[in-house]
């Protein structure tokens, strides 16, 4: 992923639901291929906390701004949150098609990873326009197992401290929701899906399943559970 020759990938996206490696991983492959990566959150946060002005019907941006001020937000129905997250990736698309766009056309090489990517988002004209060559490689990381997202965002001890138990696996179903979405939208233009279990082998099955990308050497395995 060097981006030296005309077939080499160039812009990698890691989308996915939350907690199933997505940061861990764009990290370690920035850093095995000495190249950058970046986090949709920040481009979500920067556009939230700057309050900059916005075209219209973008205001589903802000429905998870300020979370700790809107404590009864999990308590919404699950598919009302489901989509809330699904419109916030569609706000963010014109923004990282812009970023996209400009690492393509400049030949730089970089990992973007994030919940709001969104599958439609390769099928904007812009982006089918530089990514005939296959310089634009897209994998989506969903966990399948309800049950084991809850585990995991108990471990990482993540969300407001007034959220209960009640709310944290509202949350965990919610995140469940998306990524069955995310795996329809995925099949839908023909992108690849992976589990993020086990995690030991998630870089490499990253790696291989974006043909053209896998290095001759084995990459090394993943000794701490994701992020």
């Amino acid at each position: 992923m060097t981006g030296n020759s005309h077939d080499d990938c160039q812009v990698l996206l890691l989308g996915g639901v939350s907690g199933t490696g997505k940061t861990t991983v764009a990290a370690e492959i920035g850093r095995q291929f000495g190249i950058p990566w970046f986090q949709v959150d920040d481009l979500r946060l920067a556009l939230q906390c700057s309050k900059v002005s916005l075209p219209e019907k973008t205001e589903a941006l802000y429905f998870f701004a300020d979370i700790d001020e809107k404590p009864r937000i999990w308590q919404q129905p699950p598919d009302v949150l489901r989509d809330a997250l699904i419109a916030t990736g569609d706000v963010l698309s014109p923004a990282l098609e812009a970023i996209i766009e400009n690492h393509l056309d400049q030949r730089h090489p970089i990992v973007i990873e994030g919940d709001g990517i969104m599958p439609s988002l390769l099928a904007r004209p812009a982006i089918q326009r530089r990514a005939h060559d296959r310089r634009l490689r897209a994998v989506f990381l969903v966990e399948s197992d309800e049950q084991a997202l809850f585990s995991h965002m108990l471990v990482r001890s993540r969300g407001p401290s007034w959220m209960d138990e009640s709310e944290l696996r509202t949350e965990a179903h919610v995140k469940w929701l998306f990524g069955q979405w995310l795996v329809d939208e995925a099949n839908r233009y023909s992108l690849p899906v992976l589990e993020p279990r086990p995690w030991e082998t998630l870089i490499h099955r990253i790696m291989t399943t974006c043909t053209g990308m896998a290095r001759s050497t084995q990459t090394p395995p993943i000794v701490e559970q994701p992020r």
